[in-house]
This record gives structure tokens, sequence and C-alpha cells, in this order.
């Protein structure tokens, strides 16, 4: 009940944003007030400190060695030249830009490099937008975003992070859009952890991560299971390095392209994969050890997740299996995968009553052996042997396992070339996280031409 207040007490905050947004504001002249670092202010921090509401965080290019934390609602950070506006940890910073307990706020046009934990992050917050914004060799995570909606995440690049280039966890309805984000050399490129509804990743590119695209359930955050959510239109490319990290529940589709892990209700579509040396796009079960409670029916997995009632347990489970349910797989190009390009992996149950389809799917060569025959999105099946050329997982748990013993530490990646700048930076408007994301229609996505070579 804890999340179901705070989600109240933050949508009081949102309406009273908006407010502003359309007439009030936030300085004594009644227009919101332009606070320009280095002239007017000597650090993003205080500038942000001295903000309110419809307040614009304008940063003139240079090296900031400071970590910021954002506790002010609705305001707007921004860079005047994203590639010149450069946050630097040292390698020593936790967390570059770090909002918590906050509505709207949008951090816009610049650079965040070499903090330890994670690039810019979002807690608790009902409304925020990442903007054209490059996030590399951050240790965890260039973009987080945890127990938090309405948002959205465009145009930006994240490389070089062990964990994942964007995380997005413990959302349910989310209503986050990503869009046009670039992520490389990652653990994995986006990673969903019990997050979906109103959730989409589209028109983006994922190269060069272990694991392109990674849909999780589990215990270890609330709002279990993953579900609900869209990828559609990306590019996934090259991905499958040996050398990057593996996030548990990546054990059954590593070094893979799009990976379903125990989730639910996703829909997979019009995306285009090449070049993993296991699976292109797979759905798997994620067999949790130790977990702290058990798979939840359809009833509950479906209640949003500000209404639901946590009750913190100390006991675990020695293994509760979350197994990909319902999930739509449709109109992609997966190709050139070594194990297959499309597959479906299951652990102890019927792999028909799982009620995943297949459809339309231009593919070489697929596990079971039949797939699209064995379980299409419309009309009967016309194949019933779900044994040939099946996934033998525990064979894929035991190789992983051992690679995952003598895993070497994480070496810093390439450094990015020079990215697109937000259009007019040092003179639009601030623009508050105010309003949540329009859902995009799917239908009008098409599986991108040909994947990128850089």
């Amino acid at each position: 009940m804890a999340l179901l207040r705070r989600l109240v007490v933050a949508a009081a905050s949102f309406a009273a944003i908006a407010a502003v947004a359309v007439g009030c504001s936030s300085s004594d002249s009644g227009e919101p007030v332009t606070r320009a670092v280095p002239a007017d202010y000597p650090s993003i921090q205080a500038a942000v400190d001295a903000s309110s509401a419809g307040d614009l965080v304008l940063v003139s290019p240079g090296i900031y060695r400071e970590s910021v934390v954002v506790i002010a609602d609705g305001i707007t950070i921004r860079g005047t030249d994203r590639n010149g506006v450069v946050l630097d940890g040292g390698d020593d910073l936790g967390t570059g830009i770090r909002v918590v307990d906050t509505s709207g706020v949008a951090v816009e046009n610049l650079t965040v490099r070499n903090f330890g934990d994670v690039g810019v992050s979002w807690t608790n917050a009902l409304g925020f937008r990442a903007a054209y914004v490059t996030a590399y060799r951050n240790g965890r995570n260039g973009v987080s975003v945890f127990d938090s909606v309405n948002g959205t995440i465009e145009h930006v690049w994240t490389s070089g992070s062990s964990d994942s280039g964007v995380s997005i966890n413990q959302c349910f309805p989310c209503r986050i859009r990503i869009d046009d984000v670039t992520a490389r050399d990652n653990g994995v490129g986006v990673l969903l952890t019990n997050a979906g509804g109103d959730l989409q990743v589209i028109n983006s590119t994922f190269a060069s991560n272990r694991i392109g695209v990674l849909l999780q359930s589990g215990s270890f955050s609330l709002c279990h299971p993953q579900q609900s959510a869209t990828i559609a239109g990306n590019v996934v490319t090259g991905n499958g390095r040996t050398d990057l990290p593996l996030v548990d529940a990546g054990l059954f589709a590593d070094r893979s392209g799009i990976v379903v892990a125990g989730g639910r209700n996703n829909v997979i579509e019009a995306n285009r994969v090449d070049g993993t040396p296991n699976l292109g796009i797979a759905l798997v079960p994620y067999p949790e050890a130790g977990a702290s409670t058990v798979s939840p029916d359809d009833v509950t997995a479906t209640e949003p997740c500000s209404s639901r009632s946590f009750v913190p347990s100390t006991k675990r489970i020695d293994v509760t299996v979350w197994q990909p349910t319902g999930n739509r797989v449709e109109g992609n190009v997966s190709t050139g995968a070594q194990v297959a390009d499309l597959a479906l992996g299951v652990l102890d149950t019927d792999p028909a009553a799982l009620r995943n389809c297949f459809s339309s799917n231009v593919v070489t060569r697929t596990a079971p052996a039949e797939l699209q025959s064995l379980a299409p999105c419309d009309g009967p099946a016309t194949a019933t042997d779900w044994s040939t050329g099946a996934l033998t997982l525990v064979e894929l748990d035991r190789r992983e396992r051992v690679e995952r013993s003598e895993f070497p530490e994480m070496e810093p990646q390439p450094i990015p070339g020079p990215q697109p700048s937000l259009p007019d930076a040092a003179t639009a408007p601030a623009r508050p996280a105010t309003v949540a994301p329009a859902v995009v229609d799917i239908a009008a996505i098409e599986v991108p031409a040909a994947s990128p070579t850089s």
C-alpha cells in the first residue's frame, strides 16, 4: 500500500505542475525562470536547488564533475549542446542525475559518463522524460526508471553499462514509450523487469550487447510478472558478445536478440533481428531460485501495480518457474541465429497450454522445428509434433552457468561519436513531462529495411 500512497501524493503534485504549465509561475513575476549554469549558478545542483515547477535549468558547454539530485517537481534540465555539456563521474561518483519522488522532470540534450552506478535515473516518478541524452561508460545502467510511470525515453544513446543500457523496473501499467534509442555494448540493450502496460519499445537499435532486448519476470522486485509490453520496429543486430555480463534471467537465451524470460502477453512485431550466436527471438522460462513468491494467477497479475497489497515475505521458495505465456510474435524478420531464429522453450509444462503464438515471421530455422505451424496466431494449428527440434534447456543452463563462473571484469567500451542535439536547445521553452506519451499504432510500423553497419 505504500506504493499506492506514493502514487496518490504524486498525482496531486502532477496536477499542480499542469497548472503551472498553463498559467501559474515559479517566480515573483508570474513566469517560469531560466536558470543558467554557470552564468548564474556555479553548478547544476545549485540551479536545481533554486528551481520550482516550470523552471528551466539551462547548462552551457563544459565538464561538470558532480552528481545531481532532483526532488523538485516539473523542472527541465537541458544542455545547450548535447555533446559539449558533460557530467563526468570520474568513476567514483554514483549516479549522474538522480530524480526521486517527483512529477514531470525532464532531462535533455547532454552527456552523462563515467558514473559508478547509473547515468540518469528516475525513482517513484509520475511523469518523466529523457530526450537527446548520451549516457556511456556508466557502471550499471545508462538510463534507469524504477517504480515510475507516464514517461518517454527518446533520441537517447546509451552504451558501456554492465547491466543494461536502458532499464525499466516495477510498473504496471507503465505508460512509457522508448523511441529512437540506440543501446550498444551493454550487458542488455533494454531490460524490462516486471514492467508493462502501454509500454512500447519502438524504432530503436540494439547492437553489440550480450542480449539485445530482455523482458523478465521475477520476485526480486514488485509488480510481477512482466507483461503487456510491445517491442516493434527495432533493429536488433550483432548481439551475443561473451565479454559482457549476463543477468540471471537470460540464462536460457544468452547471446540472443529479443528474449522474453517468463513474461506474459507481450507483442513482438515487425523487428529485424540478425547476427546472434544463439537465438534470434526467444520465449523461455525463468526458473528463479530462492524466490519470495509463486507466480500469481491471471486475475492478480492484471491488477494495477498501485492497487496491489504487497506483503513482505521472509520465506524462500526453492524455485519459482516463470513461464512465457500468451505472447504474440508476428511479422518479424529473424535471420542468421546459430541455434534458431525463432524459439519457444518450456519447463515441465505442455507448450501448447502457454498460449504463445507465432505467425508471418521470416525465418530459416525454428525450435521446435514447425513452431509457426504448431502455434499460429490466427487459425488452427496445422502441426502437432512439439518434440522435433525442441530447445534443450537443461543443456543451455549447464553451458551458461559454466561460462558465468569464468566471467571477466567489464572493460571500458568504445566512446560514442557526436550525437544529434535537440533543435533550438538554447531558446526553446521548458516542457515539463506532465502528459503520458501517446500510444503509437504499431500497425503502421514496418520491419526496418536493413541492419545498420555502425
